[in-house]
């Protein structure tokens, strides 16, 4: 599965209005294995890998380290059609955890620095998705999926630490659209 991954920042309490943390927009790829053993439930555990760099934008100005996600989850599956329906359209929901990487060199200043650091960490944090999809079949045994998640997890404030005086809280809802095919043994 391919796809990408966008969110909207979180304010940073103690600095300007605009003045937000979070992760910028990056390319996500991954796996899945899926147990369809019912009409219409259904469960995958999936693995998602996202190039996602830490930020801190304010105004015009912005500021980034290398970065990336790692994403562990299972979904149960509720397809709104049966098995023998052409097109399947489905929901999902579930949990996982989420490990967040700060990969690129740390400096001694970059930009808005006095509201948070961006650090070389890993901090993982439990993780719920929410969304759904729906799955074309493209021959017997191969389909077409098309899905939308919304990965729901505490803020990382070890990979992004809010400066003295700062605080970050919140919850980051990381949107994760995604185009995959899909194969039935």
């Amino acid at each position: 599965m391919g796809g990408a991954a966008f969110l909207r920042g979180v304010p940073i309490d103690g600095a300007p209005s605009d003045t937000s943390a979070g992760f910028a927009p990056g390319v996500v790829g991954g796996v899945l294995l899926g147990q369809d053993l019912y009409d219409h439930w259904g469960g995958e555990i999936r693995y998602l890998f996202e190039q996602r760099d830490p930020r801190v934008s304010s105004g015009g100005t912005s500021a980034t380290l290398a970065g990336q996600a790692h994403m562990l989850g299972y979904d149960l599956i509720y397809h709104v059609r049966s098995r023998e329906e052409r097109v399947r359209p489905y929901f999902a929901l579930g949990g996982g955890m989420k490990l967040f990487w700060g990969t690129g060199a740390e400096e001694p200043y970059r930009p808005l620095m006095q509201y948070a650091y961006l650090t070389h960490e890993r901090q993982a944090e439990p993780m719920v998705s929410v969304g759904g999809g729906v799955k074309w079949p493209m021959g017997k045994r191969m389909a077409l999926r098309l899905e939308c998640r919304d990965q729901i997890t505490p803020f990382p404030q070890k990979l992004i630490a809010p400066a003295p005086a700062m605080a970050i809280k919140g919850w980051l809802h990381d949107f994760v659209p995604t185009v995959s095919l899909s194969w039935r043994l």
